[in-house]
């Protein structure tokens, strides 16, 4: 029996994670290769969000769905939390198998044609992420994880999959540090946002990057890209990164170092 079967029974579930792994990456990969087939098309903007800012694609819409119905057919009594289900709307995470999806993390690289957005799968027991999937597929890089099992990479450059690490800096003044500016364009937010800049920019941070994408900045964490990254976000006011968005980036990164 493998190790990763054996963390999921202890946690009082017949959970094999390698085959709810198998799932998740088959349905990030499905949705791969619809968000690749119209990259080089014109954008498909359909709605918006929380604001202008925060927006909905028909590419968006159509992945989710894929990523559903694969999951549905695996597992048609595991709760899904997909982010264009719950759109800018408040969720609860319960204590059953529940999985949470974003199909296109990075909208408006997306939108933009800005290679930097990803899918992101994550596989909840009792709260916790014990299944994560990130796939880039412009740059065709599959990051996965299962808990106690590893954090590995899978890509063009490595057929086979190669294990990931952070890297393990301790001082600003060697680090790579990302930020994200968010949705919110009140003076509190630009406040806080130029603070926070300030401060690291005066303790000599190597430099800033700010990606566009959540999921990748995460992942940039877990391999040793980046050396940390940070969004400000409120659950009372409903802003910053939803449970989509980091859950998986999470157990990644714990799975990495």
């Amino acid at each position: 029996m493998s190790a990763t079967k054996r963390k999921a029974e202890a946690m009082g579930g017949e959970h094999d994670l390698e085959a709810i792994l198998e799932t998740a990456i088959k349905a990030v990969r499905a949705a791969g290769v619809v968000i690749d087939g119209v990259w080089d098309q014109s954008s498909d903007i359909k709605n918006l969000k929380s604001n202008s800012r925060d927006l909905v694609t028909e590419t968006d819409e159509k992945c989710e769905k894929i990523i559903t119905e694969i999951i549905k057919a695996k597992y048609p009594d595991h709760e899904i939390i997909g982010e264009e289900t719950v759109g800018a709307g408040k969720y609860e995470l319960g204590v059953g198998p529940t999985w949470t999806c974003d199909p296109i993390d990075g909208t408006t690289n997306f939108v933009h044609r800005i290679p930097a957005t990803c899918v992101l799968i994550s596989f909840c027991l009792e709260k916790q992420p014990v299944v994560a999937v990130t796939y880039d597929p412009i740059n065709d890089e599959l990051f996965y994880a299962t808990k106690g099992g590893g954090a590995f990479l899978q890509s063009r450059r490595h057929k086979e999959p190669k294990k990931i690490s952070v890297s393990g800096c301790d001082e600003i003044c060697r680090s790579v540090v990302g930020l994200e500016s968010g949705y919110g364009r009140d003076d509190s937010t630009i406040k806080n946002l130029n603070g926070a800049i300030a401060g690291l920019m005066k303790k000599g941070v190597r430099t800033l990057r700010m990606g566009g994408a959540c999921g990748l900045n995460i992942i940039s964490v877990a391999s040793g890209r980046w050396d940390a990254f940070f969004e400000e976000g409120s659950w009372e006011r409903n802003a910053g990164p939803k449970i989509w968005d980091f859950t998986g980036g999470k157990l990644i990164v714990e799975e990495a170092g």
